[in-house]
């Protein structure tokens, strides 16, 4: 908000990340399994249709300048989010576990297109308009086209359906026992969270560290760009290479410890150029580390258990990212940018521990 504190930007940054998180841990297992029952097909286009309503609330936000507002069409979205575990469900579906990383990181090649067009688009039609709602506005028109083209396009690829019903809006928390009972995907789903937790420091405070070194508008959208080029160049290619000679553990082995070094150095490097020439060496690890660890669960699982386990997977993330702003948000407003970083990186280390020395014997 213009006119705000440093502080109190920290403590707004960390809690609108926070509100699309916790709403996204109370939707991710109730469309996985809703999907296990109802088709992928049904719930997808529901999820992608919310998600539109909500950009188009965003946009009126901005418009108004009503905070509350903002705060409201972030949850919404954030309920629309469980549907990527309903994505993952549907690929696994048609993927036999043996190509299911590379497959899974078809989702994360996608999510970078949006980096690379995203951010450019973003900033063209705001100096155009002279509105920054409009880009939320498109937005939402392209989720609208979204909609129909799942509806006239998207097969039904979920056919042998599960017969349980059994729903709660704390279906979250039950997801998070589950997982820490499930003994042989145990550490693949601690893993998982660690790691999110850690990025998610990254992800939410990034913005921040790039215009505290003075990047303008234009700056940042670049550095998004180019870390969408690198996603997209990672999971269609450098994956796809990786994944025909090494398995998922001896990946992860490696794309993890990266991840957490380079994320500790970027508070560090006060350089717009280093800033830039960082990008490939933090965003190629964590495409394959994206891709790799819900692989990993998908091949702990039954088919008739996709959406559920992923489902448990999304539960972990989000309570991950409903978290963990919130508390960077209250950290950083007190200590510094720094802290965001290096918590960051040793949530990360920790989930390399949990995957290859603490959850060894289990995980193959």
């Amino acid at each position: 908000m213009a006119g705000s504190t440093q502080s109190t930007q920290f403590l707004i940054a960390g809690a609108i990340t926070a509100i699309f998180g916790l709403m996204q841990f109370i939707a991710a297992p109730i469309f996985g399994e809703l999907s296990d029952i109802y088709g992928r097909k049904r719930i997808l286009t529901f999820g992608v249709g919310v998600l539109a309503f909500s950009q188009l609330l965003f946009g009126m936000g901005i418009n108004i300048a009503f905070v509350p507002l903002l705060f409201a069409a972030r949850a919404i979205a954030g309920l629309a989010a469980g549907n990527f575990s309903v994505a993952q469900a549907a690929i696994a579906d048609i993927t036999d576990p043996a190509h299911r990383a590379k497959n899974f990181g078809i989702i994360g090649a996608a999510f970078g297109m949006g980096f690379i067009i995203g951010p450019l688009l973003g900033a063209w039609l705001t100096a155009f308009f002279g509105s920054p709602a409009v880009p939320f506005w498109v937005a939402s028109a392209l989720g609208l086209t979204n909609v129909i083209f799942i509806s006239l396009m998207l097969p039904e690829t979920h056919h042998v359906r599960s017969k349980e019903r059994n729903f709660s809006m704390l279906k979250g928390i039950h997801n998070i026992r589950a997982a820490i009972r499930d003994v042989d995907a145990r550490p693949v789903y601690l893993a998982n969270f660690f790691y999110m937790s850690g990025f998610t420091f990254f992800t939410t405070f990034i913005g921040i560290l790039l215009v505290s070194l003075h990047f303008t508008e234009a700056t940042v959208g670049t550095f998004f760009a180019g870390v969408g080029v690198c996603i997209v160049i990672t999971q269609l290619f450098i994956l796809r290479i990786l994944a025909n000679k090494y398995s998922e553990k001896a990946i992860l082995r490696y794309s993890m410890l990266c991840v957490a070094l380079f994320m500790f150095i970027y508070p560090f490097v006060g350089s717009g150029a280093l800033i830039f020439i960082l990008i490939p060496f933090l965003s190629v690890p964590q495409g394959l580390s994206v891709a790799n660890l819900p692989a990993l669960i998908s091949r702990s699982v039954s088919p008739l258990k996709q959406g559920a386990a992923l489902g448990i997977n999304g539960s972990m993330i989000a309570l991950a990212t409903g978290i963990v702003p919130l508390v960077a948000g209250i950290g950083s407003s007190v200590i510094g940018i720094k802290l965001p970083f290096i918590a960051g990186s040793l949530l990360v280390l920790l989930a390399w521990f949990t995957l290859f020395v603490f959850g060894k014997k289990r995980v193959s």
